[in-house]
């Protein structure tokens, strides 16, 4: 499950996650400490090797700038919500205040810094992670859904269905 910051990913992931009775893992509680600090890239990929080693899995995160290749590859299918960005912030901004379960603190807690870094990342995300997402997509091999609104949900659940059944 790949896509935008706050365009959907976490709650998709938990339907996907019941829908078929797998393990919902959230690469934001891997990747961030409580204290919005991060792990080092190479904790990150090595937690990411155990994760993807798993028999049965869904990973709700992007982070495309490292680890990509390695999740689509072993991915059965791969879901990209390709959503606008407009939504996307207006999404982000509705959960300041809030926690929104995927991550290690609550927003309101986030330093004013990182939350400018966020916001900035959303609307540049369609120019620089999009590409790379679609390229390492077309090379990876695994099934690629494309969700362009959030209307697709239960299309996206019964063509995982259908695929799940074909595999």
């Amino acid at each position: 499950m790949v896509g935008n910051t706050a365009s959907g990913k976490s709650h998709l992931a938990a339907l996907i996650g019941d829908e078929f009775a797998l393990p919902v893992i959230h690469l934001d509680a891997v990747y961030w400490k409580p204290d919005w600090s991060h792990v080092a890239h190479e904790d990150f990929l090595a937690a990411q090797q155990d994760l993807i080693s798993q028999e049965r899995w869904v990973l709700d995160g992007c982070f495309s700038e490292f680890g990509l290749t390695e999740r689509f590859q072993a991915a059965d299918a791969v879901v990209f919500l390709d959503m606008p960005t407009w939504p996307c912030l207006r999404r982000a901004m509705g959960r300041r205040g809030g926690h929104s379960g995927d991550l290690p603190a609550d927003d309101m807690r986030l330093p004013v810094g990182l939350g400018l870094l966020f916001l900035t990342e959303i609307v540049l995300f369609r120019l620089l992670e999009r590409p790379r997402i679609l390229s390492v997509a077309m090379n990876s091999g695994s099934h690629f859904i494309r969700l362009h609104n959030w209307a697709d949900e239960n299309h996206t659940l019964a063509e995982l269905r259908d695929h799940g059944s074909s595999a």
